[in-house]
Formats: C-alpha cells, structure tokens, sequence
C-alpha cells in the first residue's frame, strides 16, 4: 500500500468529531504507512504526526506556501496517496498536488462541511470531487447531499464513525461524582455531550427542562463551544442554577462516567438547509453505555436511529416534543430500559475501528 499523507485541520487529542473519525480510520494503520499533518492547535509533532501552519493570513490562495512545503514531503516522505477530511480549503490544495504531482487524493465528507463547500465554492467542489479517487461518508445522508453529481457508484463508500469506548469505571469514583455535584438517589440525571452550538440543541432541552418542574432533574452538558454565553443566561433565566453543570474539559477517560450517571441521554439536534448532524458518534458512546435516547428526527441520526424502537426523535426545535418525551422516559421506567437496550443492540451493529481500518486499507491497496 502507497504510504498515505492525512492532511487534516483536527486530528486526535482534539475530541471534535471529524478529530475522531480520522483517528479511528488511521489507529491500525502501521506508523510508517502514514503521515499527519495538522495545524489544530491541540496536536503536537511526535513521530509520525507534525504540526503545521496550513493556513496564511496574508496570501491567496491561504494555503500557497503549504503547497510548496507539501510538495517537498511528498519526495521526502516517499507519499503516494493522500487523505483529507476537509474538502475546502484542504481539498483543494490535494486537488493542485494532484494537477502537479498525480498524487491521488481521498476525500472523506461530514454533514456540514460538503453543505458549506457547495454553497459556497459549487465549481471548486465540483472539480475536487471529480477527481478523487475515492470519496468517504459518514452516512447515506451525507452521501445523498452529492448525488446530482452522478459521480461513479464504485468510488463512493459510506464509513459510519467507529467506536472504541472503554467501558469500566469504577464505582468509588463514580460515587465521588455523585458527591460532588450532590445527586441525590431520587434525581433524574439528563446528559448532552457535544460542541456548544445551536445545531446540538442544548439550550432547547434547557427550555424543556422548565417546562418539568415537578420531576427532580439535574442535566449535564459536556462540551465548549460558542453557545456557552447563551446557556449560561438561560439557565439563570429557567432558575437552573445548582441543576445544570456545564463541563468544559472532561477527558475521553472521564467521560464515560458522566454517561453511567446518566438516566438519559439527550442530543435534540436542529436542522436547517446547511448545518445538518451528519451522524454523531456521541449517540454511539450513549447507546454503548446502554442509555436510552433523545435525538432529533433529522440527518444522519434518523437514518441510524429508528423512533420509538431504539430512540426517540423529536422534530425539529419542538420543545413540548421533548419535554413530553422527556417526561415519558423517567416516569415509565420498563420503556426507557427497553429502548436502552435497542440501543445497545443497534450500537453492536457497527463496525470496530480496526475493522474500518483493514477495510480502508483494503480501498487503499486499489488505488494507482
């Protein structure tokens, strides 16, 4: 197999999501089968991993001078191949190395990153799917948004998000979290992890919430992001305070305990006509901790998830939905193990990441 340059804006320890599905789909690859480079502040150069400067403020195109130090490591490196997660601007930068070089390029897309790039840069998109060797999805969803491009069948491959969650905690340190954020045996604890932003929808479970005042609930949000300001006031806003914790920095170790304090886990995703959840691997790690779900009818989500049978979907923005449903789970204790174990069930249907990975390879070893 050609040896593969990961060109990537987020890459792991970064805990975003496109961070992860390329951490995954490389893990199990042999060190020296491939190279990352990255310029997400997270990431440090160790082995086979470089932090770079991808990105100028001062020139166009604003990767012009990476073309050129690119074009020195692919002769250095010995690259035959390279994978990028970021169709624009990085896209286009492979699709140049390519135009100058022939080094195939593979493209993996996300939801909202495709919806941008053609909204904004249809042509270019256009020219960069054109010419890929192969084109990554994390789901039909995702898939479906370049379908009008009739680009062939065979060089287009839907790769759900893996997961690999280590699911031991152990009980004294789930007991000290109890303490701590004083969960009393009778709380409902509701759970949302994911970036602070309007598409997660965090603030409306917040509006849902005030709208339960007789059940006992404390919800905690994991994750940072843009929205915190606004959460923040709503809370105050709701007489929250004291019932809603917002966790900025929980490690990936850590997280898994916020998941087994949890009754239930709540992601009531938003859609509009570009920022759409192309998947969300946060509903796998819930469902592998077998949680029951609440999750927005909308995306990849209601392509994986099935109403009623291993989640509930609520429609878009409709807070009385999801209070309703909220409620529907704590109060109806049999139904919310129930859809917690379809859910488990559902996750165990997916594949490893060493799978992915052997499987990626395997698409890789095809390519000239």
């Amino acid at each position: 197999m050609k040896k593969v340059l990961v060109l990537t804006h987020e890459y792991y320890p970064h805990r975003g999501g496109v961070a992860r599905y390329c951490y995954s789909l490389f893990r199990h690859f042999d060190m020296s089968d491939y190279l990352v480079i990255s310029d997400h502040p997270e990431i440090k150069t160790t082995d086979n991993i470089r932090h770079w400067r991808l990105k100028s403020h001062w020139l166009w195109p604003t990767w012009l001078i990476t073309f050129f130090k690119l074009r020195r490591i692919l002769r250095e490196e010995k690259i035959g191949l390279i994978f990028t997660p970021n169709i624009l601007p990085l896209g286009s930068l492979a699709y140049c190395l390519y135009l100058f070089d022939k080094i195939p390029y593979v493209i993996s897309l996300h939801g909202l990153d495709i919806r941008l790039a053609l909204r904004h840069k249809a042509w270019l998109t256009k020219l960069i799917l054109a010419r890929a060797s192969l084109i990554l999805t994390n789901s039909n969803n995702t898939k479906e948004v370049i379908s009008y491009f009739n680009l062939p069948e065979e060089k287009l491959q839907i790769f759900y998000p893996s997961l690999d969650l280590e699911l031991k905690v152990e009980d004294q340190h789930l007991q000290y979290l109890r303490r701590k954020y004083e969960l009393e045996p009778d709380d409902k604890i509701l759970l949302t992890v994911g970036r602070l932003n309007k598409r997660k929808g965090q603030d409306l479970v917040l509006k849902a919430i005030a709208q339960l005042c007789d059940l006992k609930i404390k919800y905690f949000i994991v994750g940072h992001g843009d929205l915190k300001a606004e959460l923040e006031g709503l809370i105050k806003n709701y007489n929250l305070t004291g019932k809603v914790f917002i966790l900025e920095s929980v490690a990936d170790e850590e997280k898994v305990y916020y998941y087994n304090l949890a009754d239930i886990f709540v992601l009531p995703n938003r859609n509009d006509d570009v920022d759409v959840e192309g998947f969300g691997i946060v509903f796998l790690e819930a469902a592998a901790c077998k949680l029951a779900i609440i999750a927005g009818n909308s995306g990849g989500v209601a392509e994986i998830w099935e109403n009623n049978v291993n989640a509930l979907l609520i429609d878009n923005e409709d807070v009385k939905q999801l209070a309703a449903a909220v409620r529907k789970l704590l109060l109806d204790n049999e139904f919310r193990i129930k859809l917690a174990e379809a859910a488990r069930r559902r996750f165990e249907q997916f594949a490893s990441s060493e799978q992915q990975s052997n499987r990626l390879k395997g698409l890789l070893a095809k390519i000239v």
